[in-house]
């Protein structure tokens, strides 16, 4: 199990309910479940975003996945190297669907669910593969924020 995920999962768990602010988040992870510092907390939130476990909306934050469908071992407390991930890398340049796809895997998605649905999207809308990538990330509750320029920068060239 993705440690990134369970921290979601327990955070979310812990709060007992499934929007919170960042200020929120920050003060929690520090001040109430004791985990980190403010800082510490502060770039938790940004690799669980990276990493598609959250989904920020403004100033708000929310898991982007069940978490309840998550198993948490009681007084589960995230590992001191968790800070220590890396973030995801950005796939080579007209390599955009892989990326896309690589998101969707760490969002909790099968890889290969997720490229039926994708194909099967496409010819239906008769869109790019890309931008059918993209409704369904969207649809599966993935920010892709961070994507829609590249998309449309790629498509836009062809």
């Amino acid at each position: 199990m993705d440690d990134l995920r369970m921290t979601a999962a327990a955070f979310f768990r812990n709060r007992g309910k499934n929007v919170v602010t960042d200020r929120e988040f920050t003060m929690t992870v520090s001040l109430d479940l004791r985990w980190m510092n403010p800082v510490d907390a502060e770039k938790l939130l940004s690799l669980l975003s990276d990493h598609g476990h959250v989904k920020r909306d403004g100033e708000y934050v929310r898991p982007a996945f069940d978490v309840h469908a998550t198993d948490v071992p009681l007084g589960f407390k995230p590992s001191a190297d968790i800070l220590n991930r890396t973030r995801p890398k950005r796939a080579p340049e007209g390599d955009l669907l892989s990326e896309l796809i690589g998101r969707a895997e760490s969002a909790g998605i099968k890889r290969k669910d997720f490229i039926v649905s994708v194909n099967a999207l496409q010819k239906r809308m008769n869109v790019d593969i890309e931008v059918a990538a993209l409704i369904m990330l969207r649809e599966n509750g993935t920010d892709i924020s961070g994507y829609a320029d590249a998309v449309y920068d790629v498509i836009s060239k062809r």
